[in-house]
């Protein structure tokens, strides 16, 4: 530990009165500040903040919403340690990872790294207790809902590639591949019992690992374990590894807390042992995002819901969407890219909804034809909950929409959209003709899904993650037109939404918002 660190503990022990009877482990945490400004690149309002030391981040449904691909910004953290200094990152390519259990044990620095073949994946990450929060026995923990997941394309070398340039395993009876992350340990504790070093098969890890130095085409933010982290594709979140300094072919499991009794799925009230299974493979898992997520109020008539599935190692065959509590199915419609079996499947279904509260539940079936159970299984941590029906979404229809929703929705708390949208009304009413100002509420808040959750439009102040950027598109009337009638890739059709009068007047919206 740093001459820093142990100061700061110091310090913690005269200000708070510590002594003898407090953990170190404990003295560790309070030395760090309890109140920190938000990680790099990450919005505030994208988030339930469950924890700042270390961080817990959940992404609100409304910030996930349909996009096959999570975008930084909202896609969430869990981390079980502090955050290590912001200096490792400050010069990426010389960051060095041992690699041991192979013939030729070495260094290798992340500059090194990328001269060996490149790979691109694109994976869901997930935390194993995502859906803490809807198990009734109240397991401790951080209380996730449905936000501990993202989906993002990961660059960087496979494992197997790695071995080789080492020049392979070292024995045949190596059974694992164990990776070791480079957080700080606090003094006076054992380091097996807080280090986070995760082993898991060796099959999967030169099938299918990889070190990765880039998440969706830039540079591995550091509280997403950058310079450098292990990717397992499929996988729950605490095998990724972030902020590798050491990988090995070994021929037991580690003997760390976090491998040997932790994340275990084992019964209530038991203690977690080697012999209870491990937190590997994710099951097939989805979720509606939306519209009317975080309390937001839909407007009665043509609307679509929408969500994202998906199913550790295999991929969706299909996702089914019931407004009766699972007793009649309809079959969404699979939309946007496939990006491969790791990945999540973006699903909507357009639904005419009147005035009311209505609650509605999705479940998805993979491509081996497991489906999605009713209710989870009961598990001492809360860990791997998969039930369709605790994941369900209630909407709040209205007849009209109120006219402070924009405003209101940011005190609550609400999506990024509405919040810049807020915040540039006053701005934009005074350069847009009436009708293209009539046409900017429609963009905001009339149609489902929002046009800010795919398109990117200063005016409107939103960034979506899918869909042509508006501002570098310009198009024209009549090309918005068009798209919103017919719908055009994955973009569905709103003429069942809107009449003509509105859709003129959204298209007149973008087109003068885009024309500057």
């Amino acid at each position: 530990m740093s001459s820093f660190s142990r100061r700061s503990l110091l310090k913690a022990f005269a200000i708070g009165g510590a002594t003898a009877a407090v953990s170190p482990l404990a003295r560790f945490a309070s030395a760090q500040a309890m109140e920190r400004a938000m990680p790099t690149g990450k919005l505030a309002s994208n988030f339930h903040i469950h924890n700042d030391m270390p961080w817990a981040l959940e992404a609100r449904r409304s910030a996930l919403g349909l996009a096959p691909i999570t975008p930084q910004s909202a896609f969430f953290v869990r981390n079980n340690l502090p955050t290590p200094d912001e200096s490792i990152i400050a010069n990426p390519d010389a960051w060095s990872i041992e690699v041991a259990g192979v013939a030729n044990t070495g260094r290798i620095t992340l500059a090194e790294l990328k001269t060996l073949p490149v790979r691109m994946e694109a994976a869901v990450l997930q935390c194993s207790g995502n859906g803490r929060a809807y198990f009734p026995h109240e397991p401790s923990g951080s209380q996730w809902a449905t936000g501990a997941a993202g989906c993002a394309i990961w660059t960087g070398v496979r494992v197997s590639d790695v071995i080789e340039h080492f020049g392979g395993a070292a024995a045949d009876e190596l059974a694992f591949l164990t990776a070791t992350g480079s957080e700080e340990l606090p003094d006076g504790v054992d380091p097996s019992q807080v280090v986070v070093e995760r082993s898991v098969p060796k099959a999967k890890g030169l099938q299918d690992c990889m070190l990765v130095w880039e998440m969706n085409g830039a540079p591995l933010p550091l509280v997403h374990g950058g310079p450098v982290r292990m990717l397992v594709p499929g996988y729950f979140g605490v095998n990724n590894v972030k902020w590798v300094k050491r990988i090995a072919l070994t021929e037991e499991e580690s003997g760390a807390s976090i491998q040997v009794s932790s994340y275990r799925f084992r019964d209530i009230g038991e203690a977690g042992r080697p012999e209870h299974p491990s937190m590997y493979r994710m099951p097939v898992k989805s979720w509606l995002n939306g519209p009317g997520a975080d309390d937001m109020p839909v407007l009665k008539g043509q609307a679509t819901l929408y969500g994202v599935a998906f199913s550790g190692e295999r991929g969706i065959d299909k996702v089914e969407v019931s407004v009766d509590e699972g007793q009649n199915w309809q079959e969404a419609e699979l939309i946007g890219p496939d990006l491969g079996p790791n990945a999540w499947r973006s699903f909507i279904l357009p639904m005419e909804l009147s005035a009311g509260r209505h609650r509605f539940v999705s479940r998805a079936t993979d491509i081996s034809g497991d489906t999605q159970p009713r209710d989870a299984i009961p598990n001492h941590r809360g860990y791997g909950h998969n039930g369709w029906y605790d994941h369900g979404l209630e909407i709040n229809v209205v007849d009209q929409l109120p006219a402070s929703m924009t405003a209101n929705a940011t005190a609550a708390g609400s999506t990024p959209t509405a919040a810049a949208a807020a915040g540039t009304a006053a701005s934009s009413s005074s350069s847009l003709s009436a009708e293209a100002t009539a046409g900017r509420d429609i963009f905001l808040t009339q149609v489902q899904p929002g046009c800010g959750v795919c398109h990117t439009l200063a005016d409107a102040g939103t960034a979506g993650a899918i869909g042509p950027n508006l501002d570098t598109l310009k198009p024209s009337v009549d090309q918005v037109m068009r798209a919103v009638r017919q719908g055009v890739g994955a973009m569905p059709a709103f003429g069942a939404q809107l009449s003509e009068t509105e859709m003129r007047a959204l298209s007149v919206y973008v087109t003068e918002a885009t024309s500057g």
